[in-house]
């Protein structure tokens, strides 16, 4: 099977960390024995890359070579639902739904696909088509538990200061960085040293790093499908604080030493207070093999099956 993958979101040098599931999950893929081949429509450069995309994915379908093509993102799917030579399966990723501004194309592109996945049940009701619900995978070899002390030393990290580690841009405002800063000034305002430890466009191969130096994980955002973030922390054992956003009690379910908060600086700087007092890891890693990039991959793969079985 040979599959064109679309996508506006892989890693590149201006914004290391954007769409690193989507590269994870391409090479779990192929490591089945899927050929994939990528049309990246590099967006946040131009907005034209849309209009490209429309002229460079007609030209490739136009050769025969593929089976489906598979798009992430709502409105990357704009060049391949204008043609009906193949099927389209399309993984919505959570701003591309739960936004307003992108929603009404993310609809159209969905009439349009002939299957629809979504990362939690969450992102559902934004649909008026059946879809199903498949998470991003976690490479638990890449995430898993090392030495604190040894993580520290890596990253040049005190060995005594504890860190809250916020993964994300600061500056996107769904993610709060605001709310999240405060929470953890109202925890140094009762007398703890608490450090934030905000990590942005760094490798997604550093973060395993950061996790495993760092005393907890705090997640603020407003909106999110099925923040990765939260999975991979749990894959390393690490402590978490996180509004109740996306698929997220769900994950976390009952791990011990994960606190869901209000979004308050209050609540979750009580979180953070509470998982400081503990000192203890989690076992969060224990529930996370479902949602390995090999299982995930699988399940992929069979919509894929699927879905060419239909079409022919």
């Amino acid at each position: 099977m040979r599959v064109l993958l679309i996508t506006s979101m892989l890693p590149v040098e201006r914004d290391q960390g954007l769409g690193a599931f989507v590269a994870s999950q391409i090479e779990a893929i192929r490591a089945l024995g899927v050929l994939v081949d990528v049309e990246f429509l590099d967006i946040q450069r131009s907005k034209c890359e849309l209009v490209r995309g429309i002229r460079d994915v007609r030209r490739k379908l136009r050769t025969g070579r593929y089976d489906l093509a598979h798009v992430h993102f709502g409105y990357n799917g704009i060049p391949a639902c204008l043609q009906s030579k193949i099927p389209v399966v399309v993984s919505f990723c959570g701003t591309d739904l739960a936004s307003p501004k992108f929603r009404t194309i993310s609809r159209w592109v969905s009439r349009r696909a002939e299957a629809c996945i979504v990362k939690s049940v969450e992102m559902q009701q934004y649909l008026d088509v059946p879809s199903i619900v498949i998470p991003n995978g976690i490479d638990m070899e890449r995430f898993r538990p090392i030495s604190r002390r040894q993580a520290r030393k890596t990253l040049g990290l005190s060995e005594e200061k504890r860190y809250v580690l916020f993964i994300s841009n600061p500056e996107r405002p769904e993610k709060r960085f605001a709310l999240a800063n405060d929470a953890i000034k109202r925890v140094r305002g009762k007398g703890k040293e608490v450090e934030p430890l905000v990590v942005f466009n760094k490798p997604h191969s550093e973060l395993p790093t950061y996790m495993n130096a760092a005393d907890l994980l705090i997640l603020t955002s407003s909106r999110e499908g099925s923040p990765n973030t939260i999975k991979e922390a749990m894959a390393c054992n690490l402590p978490i604080v996180s509004t109740d956003v996306g698929d997220v009690r769900k994950v976390i379910g009952g791990t011990e030493n994960c606190v869901l908060a209000e979004a308050s600086p209050d609540d979750i700087a009580n979180g953070i207070e509470q998982i400081l007092d503990t000192s203890r890891r989690t076992n969060g890693r224990l529930n996370m093999e479902a949602l390995s990039s090999v299982a995930i991959s699988h399940r992929v793969v069979h919509i894929y099956q699927n879905v060419v079985e239909r079409r022919s």
